[in-house]
């Protein structure tokens, strides 16, 4: 049995020596290239047709640097669920919603003749009274019919569109140190 064993241990060595070693390719970059999450190019359009609007509309009730963050987030919440949004009979519609929650949660109520305003016609003024938009640009960004955009317009009290157009964002507060 001895004899047997110190056999098999001699063997050992040789097999280990005819296993081939891998040779490293130098055709390979030395460091690893990053990820970046492929997008579906629908998200991407849908983000390049929107960005700006959604932060016109941020930054009419916030300070600038706090709109981009905010619509920055609304996006990369919209990327997560995008197959839930198109899946939904109005994408636009349902990404708009999204925004406005996130922007009202963030900025201050507006007050005085817009309190009792509802958030189609208060939306529809912001854009059209405060930010120039027209009915057809507004409607897109929205997902409402442009008609409906000229309805909430022209429905509205001449306070409520006065008080659109000064909507003006909080200034950023200074911290103390």
């Amino acid at each position: 049995m001895t004899t047997h064993t110190a056999h098999q241990s001699s063997r050992t060595p040789t097999a280990l020596a005819r296993i081939p070693h891998p040779h490293i390719s130098t055709t390979l970059p030395r460091e690893p290239t990053p990820l970046a999450p492929a997008l579906p190019p629908a998200f991407e359009a849908f983000c390049a047709l929107n960005r700006a609007s959604y932060l016109d509309y941020a930054r009419a009730h916030l300070p600038p640097k706090k709109a981009h963050q905010l619509v920055c987030c609304v996006l990369g919440e919209l990327a997560v669920s995008w197959c839930d949004i198109v899946s939904n009979s109005n994408p636009p519609a349902r990404a708009w919603t999204l925004l406005r929650t996130r922007v009202q949660a963030a900025a201050p109520a507006p007050g005085g003749a817009l309190d009792t305003c509802s958030a189609q016609q208060y939306d529809a003024l912001v854009l059209h009274c405060r930010l120039g938009y027209s009915s057809t640009a507004a409607a897109s960004v929205t997902g409402l019919d442009p008609s409906k955009i000229r309805y909430l317009v022209l429905s509205a009290t001449a306070a409520r569109r006065q008080a659109v157009r000064h909507l003006h964002p909080q200034p950023a507060v200074a911290r103390a140190a």
